[in-house]
């Protein structure tokens, strides 16, 4: 899945929207005592300073990273609550939700953010991908196809072409 988010049909990648501009692929996600460290400051950091809304946002992206799910969830909310129209957000919360398999609710949760963003290219391939796994193939490719269509030379305009043509 691409965080903000992407998934892939052998293996779950999450790409994440939140290093930048262009994704970067991740395998899936295990712990590390430096990355738990993380974590436990920046919970910190959100305890002493609730309004510290970046601290917010980085904690859910360590604890999705992490393989902390039902967390980063809780994180993601409290931070949509306070900037509802961040489409790259409600995408990664989106990813969390695949990522537990409530693949309906991450279908309702990235369709929001296409409610928001139309042309949100990473939210189409997700769709595809979360599609896929809850066994709509025809819907998958319905997705990948509007993903390609919004920039075919993109990485992922590149790849959601080629999962169209791997499951004809």
């Amino acid at each position: 899945l691409i965080i903000s988010g992407l998934f892939d049909t052998a293996e779950t990648v999450v790409q994440h929207n939140h290093t930048n501009n262009e994704s970067q692929q991740v395998q899936s996600p295990s712990v590390d005592l430096n990355k738990l460290n993380e974590i436990n400051k920046l919970e910190e950091v959100v305890k002493n300073n609730p309004t510290n809304h970046e601290a917010l946002l980085n904690l859910a992206h360590m604890q999705n990273d992490n393989g902390f799910y039902d967390k980063a969830i809780e994180k993601y909310e409290q931070y949509l609550k306070l900037h509802p129209e961040n489409a790259d957000v409600i995408v990664d919360l989106g990813v969390c939700y695949f990522e537990l398999k409530n693949y309906n609710k991450s279908i309702s949760v990235i369709e929001s953010a296409l409610k928001i963003n139309p042309t949100h290219q990473i939210a189409h391939f997700n769709l595809g991908i979360v599609n896929l796994s809850n066994g709509n193939i025809n819907k998958a490719k319905e997705w990948w196809g509007k993903a390609r269509d919004l920039d075919p030379n993109s990485n992922i305009g590149m790849k959601a072409e080629e999962l169209l043509k791997t499951n004809n």
